[in-house]
C-alpha cells in the first residue's frame, strides 16, 4: 500500500460511536437553564483499531516514557512505511481522575493526531450540548453533570443536569457525505456564494485528507464560476442595451423635439442629472454619454435659433 493511501485511510473520519465528548465549560443561565459546551475526542481503543485495520497489528508499535518534568508521560508512536519506521512523539500531563491512565491515553491520542488520526476533529467548532435539569444522576438518561450555580463558589449550591452530545456533520463521518457541499457549489447564485461554499467544501475535504473530493470541488467551482461570469456578462450587456435605448429615447423626446430654448435647457439639465445618477449607481463612466447629450443639446439649440 502506498504512503498516500495509508495517510488517507489513517485520516478517515470515525464512526459516531467512536467519538466521545468532554464538557469544556458549563454553567447556569440567568433564566436558570443549564448549559454545557463540549468538545469531541476519539477513544484510544478506536485509534488502536484504526492502526490495526490500516497497517496491521505488526505495522505499528508504541512506547511510553515519563516526562522529564515528572508531571506526565510521553508516547512514541511508530508506523511502518515499507521498510522504514516513522516515529512521532507527544505527551500529556497526569489527569485529575485516574492520573496515570489519563496521561498514557492522552499522550497516545496526541501522538496519533500527528499521523492524521482524528486531526479533522480540530476543525469542528465547540458545540453546545442539549442540556436539561434532572433530579439526580439516577434520573439522567444522558450524561450527568453537576453545575455550580455560582462559578465563584464551586462548593456552594449546584444544579444537576443531563446532556446529550451534538450530531456530527456529514463530512465528519465515515465515507464522508460531501454531496451537500458539492451541490451547494453547483447551485450558487452569485460569485460571493460560490466562494463561500467552495471554501467550506475545500476545507472539510482537506480536514479528512480527501484529495479526490478537493479536486471535485475545484472542478465544479471552476465550471460554475465560468457560468456565473458568463451570466453576469449577459446581464451587463442587456442592462447596457436597455440603458442606451432609454438614453436615445430621452434625447429624442426631451432634447431634439423641445419647442423652445427654455424647455430645451431645462430638459438638458434634468437629463444630465438623471444620466449621471444612473452611471454612479451602476459604476459606469458617464463621460461619453454626457458628451452625447451635450452634442444633441447644441444641435437642437442651433436648430431653434436658425428656425429649423
Amino acid at each position: 500500500m502506498d504512503i498516500k493511501k495509508i495517510q488517507r485511510l489513517l485520516a478517515d473520519p470515525f464512526e459516531a460511536h467512536d467519538i466521545e465528548w468532554r464538557v469544556q465549560q458549563s454553567g447556569v443561565s440567568g433564566s436558570s437553564k443549564p448549559w454545557a459546551m463540549v468538545i469531541p475526542y476519539i477513544t484510544n481503543r478506536a485509534i488502536q483499531q484504526r492502526l490495526d485495520d490500516v497497517v496491521g497489528i505488526d505495522g505499528w508499535k508504541n512506547e511510553f516514557k515519563e516526562a522529564t518534568s515528572g508531571k506526565g508521560y510521553l508516547c512514541g508512536l511508530s508506523i511502518r512505511f515499507g521498510d522504514s519506521w516513522v516515529t512521532k512523539w507527544d505527551g500529556s500531563e497526569y489527569t485529575q481522575v485516574e492520573a496515570l491512565k489519563g496521561a498514557l491515553s492522552g499522550a497516545m491520542k496526541r501522538t496519533a493526531v500527528q499521523f492524521g488520526i482524528g486531526r479533522y476533529l480540530y476543525s469542528l467548532d465547540t458545540e453546545f450540548a442539549t442540556c436539561n435539569p434532572v433530579e439526580s444522576r439516577f434520573k439522567a438518561n444522558g450524561e450527568f453533570i453537576s453545575i455550580p450555580l455560582n462559578k465563584s463558589n464551586k462548593g456552594g449550591p449546584r444544579m444537576n443536569a443531563e446532556w446529550f452530545p451534538p450530531t456530527l456533520p456529514d463530512w465528519a463521518l465515515p465515507s464522508a457525505k460531501f454531496d451537500s457541499y458539492l451541490t451547494a457549489i453547483e447551485q450558487a447564485s452569485s460569485l460571493e456564494a460560490l466562494r463561500e461554499h467552495y471554501e467550506q467544501a475545500y476545507k472539510f475535504a482537506m480536514d479528512v485528507n480527501r484529495i479526490d473530493i478537493r479536486d471535485k470541488a475545484i472542478e465544479i467551482k471552476d465550471h460554475k464560476k465560468a457560468e456565473l461570469e458568463a451570466k453576469a456578462q449577459e446581464n451587463t450587456l442587456a442592462a447596457n442595451q436597455k440603458f442606451i435605448t432609454w438614453l436615445n429615447t430621452a434625447i429624442k423626446d426631451r432634447i431634439t423635439t423641445a419647442e423652445n430654448e427654455s424647455v430645451l435647457n431645462m430638459n438638458h439639465k434634468h437629463l444630465l442629472q438623471e444620466l449621471k445618477g444612473h452611471c454612479r449607481a451602476n459604476k459606469v463612466d458617464s463621460s461619453n454619454f454626457v458628451a452625447q447629450v451635450n452634442k444633441a443639446h447644441t444641435e437642437a439649440l442651433n436648430n431653434l435659433r436658425n428656425g429649423v
